[in-house]
């Protein structure tokens, strides 16, 4: 009788469905034999509900090694003008023209690394757009988890005793503070690429030689 009040979920997109088939490796696995996909986004701003992805860079980690064959520098065409942040990401509105569409960067992204343990300096922001972004193309995201390189800094300077600032935190910061290079300027690709950097670094330091993923997500999880 009240058959009429049941909510019908909508078909989830088949590019999802195929993401969410392939799991993250076991939480037993060495960090040694995980495939990483470092990530870094540019945005027309910190709002995930109302702004744009304008570019989005990675880089490939297999064997502890950076694959740098399989790094990618995408440029994506907003639905809006980028206005004043192109002042911090240096993409003006022309250079952005011929851009590829949101839909294609994000099927080839979701399809090409399914199973593989992303990656990126405080997370939470390329977790909420990738999340977004999935909801507006598919009407549904798969639930994303990251290795947060950010967290990770966090909890090996407390484990030597240092008192933590957040500026302390900033990727150039870390970068420094581990002889590693550092770009100053935002740019996607050069951003994922200085965080693979720091994710080797951090895995080179810790005591734990034999670490395996599940011990690293705690850790990222802080």
């Amino acid at each position: 009788m009240f058959g009429w009040l049941k909510l019908h979920k909508e078909p989830v997109n088949a590019i999802v469905q195929q993401f969410e088939a392939v799991a993250w490796p076991a939480a037993d696995t060495p960090v040694s034999q995980c495939r990483f996909l470092v990530l870094d986004l540019e945005t027309t701003g910190l709002d995930a509900k109302n702004d744009h992805i304008v570019s989005l860079g990675w880089v490939v980690i297999e064997h502890q090694e950076i694959d740098l064959a399989k790094a990618q520098h995408l440029l994506v065409k907003p639905p809006v003008s980028v206005g004043q942040s192109a002042v911090f990401h240096g993409l003006h509105d022309k250079d952005l023209s011929k851009a590829q569409d949101l839909a294609d960067v994000m099927t080839e992204l979701l399809q090409h690394y399914a199973g593989a343990v992303f990656v990126a300096h405080h997370a939470s922001i390329e977790q909420k757009f990738l999340t977004m972004a999935c909801q507006r193309l598919y009407g549904r995201s798969p639930k994303f988890k990251f290795i947060d390189t950010m967290q990770l800094e966090w909890q090996r300077l407390l484990n030597r005793g240092k008192v933590v600032h957040q500026r302390d935190l900033r990727l150039p910061a870390c970068l420094s503070r581990h002889h590693l290079p550092h770009n100053q300027h935002h740019h996607a690709l050069e951003d994922a690429f200085s965080c693979a950097l720091l994710l080797l670094s951090q895995l080179k330091k810790s005591r734990n030689h034999q670490m395996t993923l599940g011990e690293l997500t705690a850790l990222s999880r802080g």
